[in-house]
């Protein structure tokens, strides 16, 4: 008797439990869908895109000088004489000595280039060293550039790479905050047309940040050579054009 009375309570608080949990499971259900329908904005999402084109404050040129002798230590010597005419040179055109960097110096065996007899062991022969010297030279005036290409060559450099134009960080910074303020005005009139067309109400700008930058490489003017710029009768013309530089953003509004 009392165990057929414990056992209908305890089925009653299972009963009762049930129908509470049934309860309150049915109104969560009619209540969520209310309550993110509610919450749930509606929103346009564009990318706006800015471009500012400048032209390169700064260029960049290496000269080399190449020396061989039978000895080692001769070659440095020559070498190293012959780059303090050059740098001397490129000096004299303005060039301060900060901006004048050295790049890379090699030192390497000459070997013999003779054929041997077919079936011979003997190995090529050292007959002499050639020592390399490149500097990297940064033009900041570039109205400097041809006159410092011609001393270096005129002085003796005889390793001589092309031009190279860039933007120093100062003109780089203000040329991409320009094209910043291009991109937000451009996802801007994105959002403001589709609202137009899709006939939306006022639009509120919920969230913006940059998605991407575009930085433009260094731009290379291919150089005739040593021997060519030796023989210019003037300074030799350089022109750096212009680089282009881009911001793009990502931009949400919400809408009624």
């Amino acid at each position: 008797m009392e165990f057929k009375q414990g056992l209908m309570l305890g089925l009653g608080i299972f009963l009762a439990l049930a129908v509470m949990f049934a309860v309150i499971g049915r109104a969560a259900a009619d209540e969520a869908p209310l309550s993110y329908a509610g919450s749930k904005e509606r929103t346009i999402t564009v990318t706006g895109t800015g471009s500012v084109y400048t032209v390169p404050d700064i260029a960049k040129f290496s000269a080399g000088v190449v020396t061989e002798s039978n000895t080692s230590a001769d070659a440095l010597q020559k070498n190293a004489q012959l780059m303090d005419k050059v740098v001397g040179a490129i000096r004299q055109t303005g060039i301060p000595e900060k901006d004048i960097r050295t790049g890379k110096v090699t030192l390497e065996p000459v070997y013999n280039h003779y054929s041997q007899p077919q079936g011979s062991t003997e190995k090529p022969k050292i007959v002499g060293y050639r020592a390399t010297n490149t500097i990297t030279v940064t033009v900041r005036d570039l109205s400097r550039v041809g006159d410092a290409v011609d001393a270096a060559t005129n002085a003796g450099a005889n390793k001589v790479a092309g031009v190279s134009f860039e933007l120093s960080e100062e003109r780089s910074s203000a040329a991409y905050k320009e094209a910043l303020k291009k991109a937000v005005s451009d996802g801007a009139d994105k959002a403001r047309t589709i609202a137009d067309a899709a006939g939306t109400g006022a639009l509120t700008l919920k969230s913006i940040s940059e998605s991407g930058t575009y930085y433009p490489q260094p731009c290379y003017v291919e150089w005739g050579g040593a021997d060519s710029a030796r023989a210019a009768p003037m300074a030799t013309p350089v022109l750096p054009g212009e680089q282009k530089v881009q911001a793009t953003v990502s931009m949400a509004y919400a809408f009624e």
